[in-house]
Order: structure tokens, then sequence, then C-alpha cells
């Protein structure tokens, strides 16, 4: 494929023997404009044309970009934009802004209906950007690409800062900001990791994404270790339980004490939200908390059930944390699980202290099923620190030699009420106890109820039900 060559790019993306039909002209203005198939389902799909006029978005282009973004809502079409843009042109003054407002209208009313997707393949700026950022997974060009609001003509004029493109927004930066979700090494991977990306969504909001045959059962069982705070990657875990190869991870550059993406269990789709105990012991920070509340809402919109594996000693205890909004974003994880209606099964693998078992898919917030592995822990803070608290008191009057003593004694009373297999299901906080060796057969059996359920009342609400435009 020739980079930058806009007709190029959007064959890459769609089916060799599919058909490409060209909405208002097709290319022109700036922009490529029409509908195709991928893997044999219809997307819309827009591109800029980077060699007409650095691909600015202009009035007219943008008109075409409406006309569109309407098809697509009405007749049930993902919205896939390929981004190569200078932004908005120059020339035309405010009659591009207005115009760019109006697309970014359309689209944000579209994404209660349909998909949106997007890739990064070269510049993404200004009013581009907005249009890539909303959607509902961005792939960036490691090659190639770069994505932000203002250019370095504009930050040398009003700060003076001295900054070069890749400098103010290379992928690598919009990876680890959480503006890019995946990344591709060139045009071509970006487009495959698209293509592929699609194939867990539905075309719309009424629909549930689509089944797969032929899947494979993992390889390997989950393993957690029985220490505390003995860190492990969480992803191990994750492949242990969902269809061989199918895991896609979302925003892993960015909020790493979460691991979150798309995957298969029996063949169904399935949301996968975990705590990472490699990273800081798994403690939810807002970096962490804003990704997952926004992974479990993307779920819930395209009716993806939710599987959440829980280990946290809670929310991350610091200054800067609670100074840069953690409140905030915790409560955002918290609203997200709270008003999803897709299925929602959890399990507790080791611990789920404080909030942070709130947070995570608990209970209390609106678990469908929660399960734990045998030597589980929910309580209210760690065993130590909880004895430290209930009976400071009483270590204050203890002798200093004995104190430590005492304190671990008092520890692991408070942990015996809370943690294992009757423990778990006497405070109610787990439906069953599982074996690590039968848990992801118990998760296909529990997640396949749920949703064969879900996929009743989906069927009937839709008979009256429909997401406005």
């Amino acid at each position: 494929m020739t980079d930058r060559d806009v007709v190029d790019r959007v064959r890459a993306l769609l089916d060799e023997d599919g058909k490409f039909l060209p909405v208002l002209g097709g290319r022109g203005e700036g922009v490529l404009t029409g509908i195709g198939t991928v893997a044999g389902r219809w997307v819309a799909v827009w591109a800029n044309d980077p060699s007409e006029r650095a691909g600015a978005l202009t009035s007219q282009g943008m008109r075409k970009v409406l006309r569109l973004t309407d098809l697509a809502v009405r007749s049930g079409m993902p919205i896939v934009y390929l981004a190569d843009s200078s932004g908005a042109a120059l020339q035309e003054g405010p009659a591009s802004l207005i115009a760019v407002g109006e697309v970014y209208r359309a689209l944000i009313k579209a994404s209660r209906r349909v998909p949106r997707l997007a890739a990064v393949l070269g510049g993404c700026v200004g009013g581009g950007v907005f249009f890539a950022a909303s959607s509902d997974v961005v792939v960036g060009n490691l090659s190639g690409g770069y994505a932000f609001v203002s250019g370095p003509r504009a930050a040398r004029f009003f700060t003076g800062e001295e900054v070069d493109v890749q400098e103010l927004g290379n992928i690598r930066n919009s990876f680890s900001a959480g503006t890019v979700q995946l990344v591709g090494e060139d045009e071509v991977s970006c487009l495959r990791v698209l293509r592929r990306v699609l194939g867990y969504l539905p075309s719309t909001t009424s629909e549930v994404p689509p089944r797969t045959g032929g899947w494979s059962p993992p390889s390997s069982r989950p393993e957690v270790p029985g220490g505390e705070d003995e860190p492990y990657d969480v992803r191990d875990v994750i492949a242990a339980l969902v269809d061989e190869g199918s895991f896609i991870e979302l925003d892993a550059g960015h909020g790493e004490a979460a691991v979150v993406g798309l995957s298969r269990i029996a063949g169904e789709v399935v949301g996968v939200v975990a705590n990472q105990p490699s990273e800081r012991g798994g403690l939810i920070d807002s970096r962490s908390a804003e990704k997952m509340a926004r992974f479990v809402s993307l779920c819930d919109r395209f009716n993806i059930p939710l599987l959440t594996l829980v280990d946290t000693p809670g929310f991350l205890p610091s200054r800067s944390e609670e100074l840069s909004g953690l409140p905030r974003h915790g409560s955002k994880l918290l609203h997200a699980y709270a008003v999803s209606e897709v299925p929602k099964v959890a399990v507790i693998l080791r611990r789920a202290y404080a909030g942070g078992y709130v947070s995570m898919c608990s209970r209390g917030i609106g678990a469908d099923y929660v399960m734990g592995l045998p030597n589980a822990i929910v309580a209210v803070q760690p065993p130590r620190l909880a004895a430290e608290i209930i009976h400071r008191r009483e270590l204050e009057r203890a002798d200093p030699s004995a104190r430590e003593e005492l304190l671990r004694r008092l520890s692991e009373d408070y942990e015996r009420t809370f943690r294992g297999k009757e423990a778990l299901i006497a405070n109610g906080v787990v439906d069953e106890v599982v074996e690590p060796g039968a848990l992801r057969e118990r998760i296909v059996g529990v997640m396949g109820a749920l949703v064969e359920s879900y996929r009743k009342r989906l069927k009937n609400r839709s008979k009256f039900y429909f997401i406005p435009y």
C-alpha cells in the first residue's frame, strides 16, 4: 500500500472481494466517504485525503461526513474514521469551524446507536483529534501517526514553548495518555487491528455481538500466588480463562494498575476488567479507575457481558492521588458498574479490601454472580491495618517488647473472620467458592445462562425501545 493514498487505505480496510459504494461522490473536498464490507458486514468509512490541502476539514467535506453519518445510523452500520488531517481549513474561517462542530455533534449522537472506531494513520490535528478521541476504540500508527489539539506553531505563539510535531503528539505519548487504545507498527497493521476489533462489536446498540464457532479452550489453568503481597501478571490468569488467543487488551499504555480488554469465552464476546497486582499491588489510582469506567460503559452500550477479576487492596492512598481527583475518578467506576445492564460476573482471586471491593463489581454495586477462589478474602481493610485501628488502645497499653506479637495474633484473628470458603459465603460476598482448575468451566456455565436471559430481554426491549439519534 502506498503511504498516504486514501483510496489504498480504504481498500486495505475493506474485504478484498467486497464492494465499495461512494457517498456524495466518494473522493473530494479533502475526504473520501462511502460504505463497504468488513468480514462481510457493512460499515461506513470516511478518510481524510492528505493529497488535497493536507486533508483539511472543509465545510463541503464535512457535509459529506454528515451525510455518511446519517446513513450509518439509519442503516445500522459501524462508523470507521481513518485520520490524516491538518485540522480545520484556515482559509474558510468560521465556516469550517461551524462544520466541524456539526460533524462532532452528529458523531456523538451516532455513538448512541452504532460503534465508532478510528485509526490515526497520519496527522490528527485540531478538530480531527476530537473526532478520533471520542471514538469507542482508537488505533495509532507508530511509524507516522501523531495527534494533538494545537500544533508547534500555536504552542510557540501562546506559550513560547519550542516543540516539534513528534514531541508534541507522537503515538507512544498518545498511547500513554489514553487517547489511543491500541497501536500498530505501520498502516497495514493498524487497519488489521481495526478489522479484528470490529469482529467483537455488534452493528448497533440494539444487537448483541456476533458469536463465533471453532474456538479453542485455553491451554493453561489460572494460578494465583498464595502470598498476599506476591506480585503476578493478571494477564496470565485472563489467558487461562478466555478462549485461546481471543484477548485484545485495550489501553495497555495507560492506567497500568488495571487491565481491560475484549475477549471470547466459549465463542461469546466478553469484556474483561481486572486489577493488576504487578503494578503497586493492584491499588486503584485515578488513571486506572477512569480506564475501567470507560471500558465498562463501552461494554454496557454494546451489550457485551462483563467478567471482573478482583485482586486489590483498595484505592491508592496518597496526597497526590487525592489532589488529582481520585474520589471523582473512583466514582466514575462505581457509576459505570451501577448503571450497566449487561450480565456481570465477578471473581475474587485473592483479596478485595475497602472501596476497591465495592467498586470492582461487588454484589452491592450490581454483580449478577460472584465467585471466589478458596483463599480469597474480603474485608474493610487489610488484616494488619484493621487490627491496628480496632485494637489501637490495647496495643498502646501493651509492653513494647510484646506489641508486635500481639499485633500479629490480632491480625490473624481478624483474617480468620473474613478469609476462605466459610467466611466468604457466611458474609454474603460470594455465591460460591470455586477451585482454580474448575474456574473456567464455571464461568462458561454461569455466563452462558446470564447471556441467554439477557438476549431474550434485549429482543423484547428492542421492539419498543429505541435510542434516539
